[in-house]
């Protein structure tokens, strides 16, 4: 982070397992419609599984987890995977995308997704994808904003059947 306390955007360390747990979780009950999990399920989760997520999301080559920081705290978060069983032909990811309430319209999620888009092309495969709530109009603006594209594609959200999903895809050429 500079020294003035602006935002910053940047790829999780390995040893942030607990920030991210601490972060994820806040996410998952500020918007539950919004993720393919639950509070009640990753609250369940062991302190490993979050080291792990947090390795993971640090270095390795099959994904990657950016923060967002501000004077020291996470205000928000996306993960891109590279080979995800929910894209088309197991392409590229974007998920785990939050920001906080109190930050949204300054330009935090558009980093987030730009900073995930980057990694992306260093994969080399035409497109990175996303499944966005149908009822989340303001991401999905975002999403609209940054590039990705509405496709065909909608499905039920797993554990509130009620809601439809929608995949969009954003070219990475």
């Amino acid at each position: 982070m500079s020294s003035d306390g602006r935002l910053e955007i940047r790829r999780i360390r390995a040893d942030e397992g607990l920030r991210l747990r601490e972060l994820r979780l806040r996410a998952l009950a500020e918007a539950p419609t919004a993720f393919g999990s639950t509070l009640a399920r990753e609250e369940a989760f062991p302190e490993s599984a979050w080291h792990e997520r947090a390795t993971g999301g640090a270095s390795g080559s099959d994904r990657a987890t950016f923060v967002a920081e501000e004077a020291g705290r996470w205000v928000g978060m996306a993960t891109g995977i590279a080979r995800h069983a929910e894209g088309p032909d197991h392409s590229p990811m974007l998920v785990g995308m939050f920001v906080d309430s109190a930050q949204r319209g300054r330009g935090v999620g558009a980093g987030l997704v730009q900073a995930v888009t980057e990694w992306a092309r260093t994969l080399g495969v035409p497109h990175l994808y996303l499944w966005a709530t149908s009822t989340n109009r303001s991401a999905i603006a975002l999403y609209d904003k940054c590039g990705f594209k509405h496709t065909e594609e909608a499905r039920s959200l797993d554990h509130t059947p009620s809601l439809r999903e929608v995949l969009m895809k954003r070219s990475l050429r």
